[in-house]
């Protein structure tokens, strides 16, 4: 009896023990990936694989990336010891000129190492709006914009593109615009050197801004801190469609 008694403790922690040690290993073949140069619109991904070097199957149950511009994708399958699973990342570099230096926080079930960081770099080229106009120190793509086939009760609207072309940070402060059926969407923050920004105009009711002679005239002044020329001007045209005339083409459409 004495000697069970005393042999069953051994028996025990090695139970524990084994139990203990059986578990899965993360061992990446890297943690860490640098894209280099790449222009910006592009959405380069690169995957990072890993082995399961431990004694026991291990799960991904959560991927997060430190950025909406990241997107991850990967299985949630078990991998069993001595086998290859993989976690793609994709980024977003469309808006987002210069370096970038990101994290992804990868965990699993079943492991040692329950929490890995994950880590992607690189430089974003930006694209320059070509052919543009010139206000200070931003280029718009266009500076006025002319809607044609325009149908009373439509809503008419148009996105302009700017790019910051000066050295420092720019921030828009405020849109004026002279008529209440005119909407303006801007970034409200700083928009960095080399950035492109999208700036939205909108009419709800074309009919209720028209102009004397009848066609839709919109004017839109930024006031930003460009020290070069603080207010920027927009301008959103268009010339409603009789009766008639939109008749016509609502029966063409159908044809």
């Amino acid at each position: 009896m004495h000697r069970v008694a005393r042999f069953l403790p051994l028996v025990l922690a090695f139970a524990v023990t084994h139990a203990v040690q059986a578990q899965g290993v993360l061992t990446f073949e890297t943690e860490s990936h640098d894209f280099g140069s790449i222009m910006e619109g592009e959405k380069p991904t690169y995957t990072f694989r890993f082995t399961n070097t431990g004694d026991e199957a291990v799960t991904i149950t959560r991927v997060q990336p430190s950025c909406g511009c990241t997107a991850p994708s990967y299985s949630t399958e078990p991998v069993p010891p001595n086998e290859m699973g993989e976690i793609t990342v994709e980024y977003d570099s469309e808006g987002r000129p210069g370096d970038f230096n990101k994290t992804i926080s990868v965990q699993a079930g079943g492991t040692a190492n329950s929490y890995t960081t994950l880590r992607i770099t690189g430089t974003v080229i930006p694209v320059n709006i070509q052919n543009g106009a010139v206000q200070g120190g931003v280029v718009f793509d266009a500076d006025t914009h002319t809607i044609s086939d325009l149908r009373a009760g439509d809503r008419a609207v148009h996105t302009f593109r700017m790019q910051n072309t000066g050295e420092r940070p720019l921030t828009i402060i405020e849109a004026r615009v002279f008529n209440d059926a005119v909407e303006v969407v801007y970034p409200n923050r700083l928009i960095f050197p080399g950035e492109i920004v999208d700036i939205e105009v909108s009419v709800e009711r074309p009919e209720a801004a028209l102009s004397h002679r009848g066609e839709l005239d919109v004017a839109v002044v930024l006031s930003t801190d460009d020290a070069d020329q603080p207010a920027k001007s927009l301008r959103l045209r268009g010339r409603l469609l009789t009766e008639d005339q939109a008749s016509d083409m609502q029966s063409a459409d159908t044809q």
